[in-house]
């Protein structure tokens, strides 16, 4: 139980139940907080990978779509295409754009262009001709590297910065070069790389707004995988498997996890209930999940949902899991599954931790190395169990967003995340309530979209429901639910919305969905939905 005192941000002090909190996930009672942070940061992806691969290189590493590699074949392809990359004219410091689709040629591609000290720019092979341009604008790659589609896509943009398109293999492009061939001899070995350089130049969801490019140095990569490695007690025995996209955080940081370690992850290239199944079946000791596949899962493998607790861990991230949600995972599982809080910006932060209580709703303590405050408007910290803004800082937070309308990013040299939590006052645990920007104000009172959220779920038959704040000439905002029912008449909703919520908190309308929008790690489309709801008003 960590029990949170009144401090001032404008210091550098750790504060102790910071350190606290560090200490229940590392299962010790005394932490070097400045040791811990040069441990958690020291090094480069590459150097650490390849020093992984050089300890144990007949071990299994990567499975991607039915095709194997072990960690020493992994780390020859990545040098042979590192050396093929300079003779293309990478440079160290120029960014390559990667089409991160979930295969094994895309991991040997990106960890080629970390080995020679670019930075990768992850894009989603499913992105639009107008997301990549944005991307190529932000970003002046000099080589584009990938296959398929989202090749073809890149390969069409304005791209006056672009020296070569590069297919992985020779059936990609007629005119591309090539990547991935048979090659004797030519290879690039891993060598030491600035910590603070930047590996990943990731672009935010944009699912409220445009994306923003967030340049992730190796230091603040390396420190948020293995602050979850350390709390979560990974080892090279472990077997992750996940069927999470790879040009995002969460699913790439499973093979970080699985390279720095020396075990093994298999990553399924869409969602697949049985395939997921067959894969704890076989032996994964680990899965990385969001709720949407935990809703599935329940729902396509039914009473075989119970194999699952063969996991030593289940994890929950890139959204907010419902409570009645993780009560029947946990029903199937055993035990709950570990939520955790993170960011595109900041990494791995809060988690709920291993071996301690897990809390419903709740995502738990900050992890080794993070700080974490909650913030007023002012920026003057609240005490425990009021809302307010959720404040990061420690090795694991970007420095800023390449954007010039970003300068708001930072409160002193705390990352202000843009999300609205509640510190428990028994346990001292961190409970996201919304988005600042999905704030609804209404008649002068404020409404967080996740209390209202909260109450519809509790209905019967109800598959997933989203609450957005619409523009309103007579109250500012109005609230408007989206739900996604199996069989609970909306009368019914409206009947425990008057019964649990004051008057100014319910929904003015509840409009039903076939399913919510949702991109492929769970963010809402809110966007999408603001757009549905102001059209209904016609």
């Amino acid at each position: 139980m960590v029990r949170r005192a009144a401090f001032r941000i404008d210091g550098p002090h750790v504060h102790p139940d910071d350190m606290a909190a560090w200490g229940i996930h590392l299962g010790r009672s005394t932490v070097d907080a400045v040791g811990l942070r040069r441990a958690l940061g020291a090094g480069d992806l590459a150097s650490a990978f390849a020093k992984s691969a050089g300890r144990r290189p007949s071990f299994p590493a990567l499975n991607l779509g039915g095709s194997s590699m072990t960690h020493g074949e992994l780390d020859a392809a990545a040098g042979s295409a590192a050396a093929t990359l300079l003779r293309l004219g990478s440079q160290p410091g120029e960014s390559v754009l990667v089409v991160m689709e979930s295969s094994l040629p895309t991991i040997v591609a990106y960890l080629a262009v970390l080995r020679t000290g670019a930075s990768v720019v992850l894009a989603n092979p499913s992105s639009t001709q107008v997301e990549v341009q944005r991307m190529v604008d932000d970003t002046a790659p000099r080589l584009v590297v990938g296959s398929g589609l989202g090749l073809e896509t890149v390969a069409s943009t304005k791209q006056s910065s672009v020296r070569e398109v590069v297919g992985l293999s020779p059936e990609d492009r007629e005119s591309a070069s090539v990547l991935l061939q048979d090659q004797v001899g030519e290879s690039l070995d891993a060598r030491p790389l600035d910590p603070d350089s930047p590996a990943i130049l990731a672009f935010t969801s944009g699912t409220t707004g445009r994306p923003k490019c967030a340049p992730l140095s190796h230091r603040n990569l390396l420190a948020s995988i293995r602050g979850v490695m350390t709390a979560w007690n990974w080892s090279e025995a472990e077997h992750l498997v996940h069927a999470l996209p790879i040009s995002h955080q969460h699913g790439l940081g499973g093979i970080h996890a699985a390279l720095l370690s020396g075990s093994q992850a298999t990553v399924l290239p869409r969602f697949e209930s049985a395939g997921l199944l067959e894969a704890v079946r076989r032996g994964a000791t680990a899965m990385f999940a969001i709720p949407t596949i935990y809703q599935r899962l329940l729902a396509e493998l039914g009473a075989k949902a119970v194999e699952l607790g063969r996991l030593r861990l289940a994890t929950s991230g890139s959204g907010p899991l419902p409570v009645d949600l993780a009560i029947r995972v946990q029903e199937a599982l055993g035990e709950l599954p570990l939520e955790r809080y993170g960011s595109t910006e900041a990494g791995l932060n809060i988690s709920n931790p291993l071996l301690g209580e897990r809390i419903a709703g709740s995502v738990g303590l900050p992890l080794p190395g993070i700080e974490m405050a909650i913030a007023s408007a002012a920026g003057d910290v609240l005490p425990t169990g009021e809302a307010g803004e959720i404040l990061i800082r420690g090795p694991q937070v970007f420095s800023g967003y390449r954007s010039a309308d970003a300068s708001d990013a930072f409160l002193f040299d705390w990352f202000r995340t843009g999300d609205v939590g509640v510190i428990d006052e028994q346990y001292g645990y961190l409970r996201v309530v919304g988005r600042l920007k999905e704030l609804i104000i209404t008649g002068g009172m404020n409404v967080y979209p996740r209390e209202v959220e909260d109450v519809l779920r509790s209905g019967t038959g109800v598959e997933d429901v989203v609450v957005v704040g619409v523009p309103s000439d007579r109250w500012g905002e109005e609230v408007v639910a989206f739900v996604s029912p199996r069989d609970v008449p909306v009368a019914e909703l409206g009947d425990l919305a008057t019964q649990a919520l004051a008057p100014y908190k319910r929904p003015k309308r509840i409009l039903t969905l076939p399913a919510i929008p949702r991109s492929a790690v769970g963010k809402v489309d809110n966007a999408m939905l603001l757009r549905l709801a102001s059209g209904a008003l016609d």
